[in-house]
């Protein structure tokens, strides 16, 4: 009994040796374990605290609009939602703090435990996002989208050529021969990169074609550019007309590009079409700087051409047809280049820094986030932040001194920045910028509800974004912790979810199904990342078989590709800009009776669309501070601080329509101590200060 005792003894030892041992997971088990916690969490966090958050930090304002608006304005502004969102956000700080503490405390598992956690994550992972896709194609809704009950962003086809696109990616990098044929042409040569650089810019300026009008193509454009393009052109047309942005005039777009481009309109010529091709070579200039970062990534200018060409198309995704007189983010100028452009610039500077060039010191990526910044606080504030938040992620010694030295060079940076612009603003206007015009607009926004909408569906394609953006998170947050060599996929991938996050709350504040499209660069960069690591990643391992998060990449690389078929064609844009009409706003309305009834130089108030080119124009002074007309001016005090302005200044007379939108104004007028002296029908009403 006691030697078969020993033997039984041996044989359990013999079996407990060749059990798999536990082991502590690793960062990447631990993002994908952590996943489902963190999310149940956050929606449980989401749901309970949304309401009274949304009360306390944004409480009932004071601001009055004009009765129409109020009318429209329903329930009044959406606080729940913002709060929401807010706590939202707290979703990848934690999956980040999840991973990043669970790497040193977490307990050791059994590996088949280990692998069914994991597993499991990925399938649930994958099945929320099918459910938000079949959500968004099938909710109703209704009187939210008049033109089309349902919003589909890619149709069957797409999405059916897309799977193909990824399956065929996937077969070849399971080959070697076809990875062998397909490592020659990539290598980079100089030829090669002039060549792909070459493309790259044709490709830009091509999708930007759109963008391109003339005040005697501009009638026939797409209606909701022509309804458009009034605001983003007399923010541009104020500085000339002696109201300067942050000083003496609010700007719903931009703050800064409103100067470049006043200055290139003076020196080339005060029109509409030197202004759209001004502001298209700023977006092409842009969009190719995306591809030299690309080539920094990949290192070959091959590649990066392959990667860029897609990414070019979803990011000047066609919201409206037809394709040959397209509403595109090519065309829409308050997004694309007057939001995005600084961020991407920024973009490119820190892929410069982290690569080793030039700059070298942070303090100047923190001078160009301080001028996106004071440029627009709705991009520019998630650029400086996602610029932090990869410097972090991308340095390897210890947080505390990280800090210390970030903050240093942080207060250096955004100290330039101010300094630049107030010297732009003395030199120009004569004062110190006020930095409230910053947030005017997004005051009326947020705190009134002008504009807003609620975010319907709940789940749907913005859920996919933002779940986009939380993987990004979490993969550069993995690569930090394993302490990855490539800082600079670390950090650009850390940039890219931190921004798309950010700037996400525009998307919240009107949910409208159109505006999503406008997250799309954002979304395709963050995407193109991701790709180039899961790529990376399958031609790396033995097996070649993608992950479900490689395959998701691959698929998502597919819909990009399909964006391609939405190319415009050359010839039909060379059409459409022949079939000319009338010159709609080569003499804005009611600019030959503002003409006779004010003398060279002197101060008035127009309140119509595109008064500052009018005032530019017939050479008198518009101080209005907004862009005149409905939809820069929603609110009574908006008035008020117009004729505050026109008294300062000397002037007594006040220019509006005879049938404006708003009815109460010549009401207030009359308050006010004015007197209708002059109408002509239907067209413009000059007011006078009696007193």
């Amino acid at each position: 009994m006691g030697a078969l005792g020993d033997v039984r003894v041996a044989d359990e030892v013999a079996v407990a040796d060749a059990a798999p041992r536990s082991r502590t997971p690793r960062a990447a088990e631990l993002a994908w374990i952590g996943l489902l916690p963190c999310a149940l969490l956050v929606a449980g966090i989401v749901y309970l605290f949304g309401p009274p958050l949304g009360r306390l930090l944004l409480p009932a304002d004071a601001v009055r609009f004009w009765p129409a608006i109020e009318v429209e304005l329903g329930p009044g502004p959406e606080r729940t939602e913002y709060a929401r969102f807010l706590l939202a956000l707290t979703g990848p700080l934690l999956l980040t703090a999840f991973i990043a503490v669970g790497a040193r405390r977490a307990r050791p598992l059994q590996p088949a435990a280990i692998a069914r956690l994991t597993a499991a994550s990925k399938w649930l992972a994958l099945a929320f996002v099918v459910t938000c896709v079949v959500v968004q194609r099938t909710y109703d809704f209704g009187a939210w989208v008049p033109k089309s009950r349902h919003v589909v962003y890619f149709t069957i086809p797409t999405l059916v050529v897309a799977a193909a696109i990824a399956a065929l990616l996937a077969a070849a990098l399971a080959r070697d021969r076809v990875l062998l044929r397909m490592h020659a042409p990539a290598v980079e040569r100089r030829r090669r990169r002039t060549a792909a650089l070459a493309l790259a810019a044709v490709a830009a300026v091509l999708w930007l074609l759109p963008a391109v009008n003339f005040e005697d193509t501009i009638i026939r454009a797409h209606g909701a550019v022509v309804e458009h393009i009034p605001y983003w052109l007399d923010e541009t047309y104020a500085p000339m007309n002696g109201r300067f942005p942050l000083v003496s005039y609010a700007t719903q777009y931009a703050s800064l590009w409103p100067y470049l481009l006043a200055a290139v309109m003076v020196l080339v010529g005060p029109s509409l079409g030197v202004y759209t091709i001004a502001v298209a070579t700023i977006s092409a200039v842009v969009m190719v700087s995306v591809f030299v970062t690309l080539r920094r990534i990949v290192r070959s200018s091959v590649v990066a051409l392959i990667l860029f060409l897609p990414l070019l198309a979803t990011s000047f995704y066609m919201m409206e047809g037809p394709a040959d007189n397209r509403y595109a983010i090519s065309n829409l100028f308050g997004t694309f280049p007057l939001r995005y452009a600084g961020p991407l610039l920024l973009f490119w500077l820190l892929a410069r820094h982290l690569d080793g060039a030039a700059p070298r010191r942070p303090r100047w990526l923190f001078l160009a986030g301080g001028l996106v910044v004071l440029n627009n606080t709705e991009f520019g504030l998630p650029a400086l932040g996602a610029t932090i938040a990869a410097l972090l992620w991308s340095t390897p010694a210890p947080v505390r001194e990280v800090l210390r030295r970030l903050a240093l060079e942080l207060a250096i940076g955004l100290a330039g920045a101010l300094a630049l612009v107030s010297a732009l603003t003395l030199a120009t206007a004569g004062s110190l910028p006020h930095l409230e015009l910053l947030v005017r607009f997004t005051r009326l926004f947020a705190l009134g509800g002008w504009g807003e909408m609620p975010m319907l569906p709940v789940i749907g394609m913005s859920t996919v974004i933002y779940l986009t953006y939380v993987a990004a998170i979490g993969v550069a947050t993995v690569r930090a912790v394993n302490g990855e060599p490539d800082r600079l996929m670390t950090g650009l991938l850390a940039w890219t979810g931190i921004f798309g996050l950010g700037i996400g709350s525009y998307y919240m504040g009107r949910s409208h199904p159109e505006v999503l499209t406008n997250m799309f660069a954002a979304w395709a960069l963050c995407v193109t990342l991701l790709l180039v690591l899961a790529v990376r990643a399958i031609a790396a391992r033995a097996s070649r078989r993608p992950t479900l998060a490689e395959a998701a990449c691959l698929f998502a690389f597919g819909v990009f590709v399909c964006s391609l078929a939405q190319v415009p064609k050359p010839w039909s844009e060379w059409a459409r800009l022949h079939r000319t009409g009338d010159a709609l706003y080569r003499q804005p309305l009611g600019e030959p009776f503002i003409a006779r009834h004010t003398r060279p130089g002197e101060a008035v108030a127009i309140l119509t669309l595109l008064g500052h080119r009018t005032a530019y124009d017939v050479g008198v002074t518009n101080v209005t501070p907004y862009a005149g007309g409905a939809g820069a001016m929603p609110t009574i005090a908006q008035l008020y601080e117009t004729l505050a302005a026109l008294r300062a200044a000397g002037g007594h007379k006040v220019f509006y329509t005879a049938d404006g939108e708003w009815q109460e104004v010549p009401q207030l007028l009359l308050h006010y101590g004015y007197r209708r002296v002059a109408v002509e029908q239907y067209e413009m009403a000059e007011y006078s200060d009696a007193r």
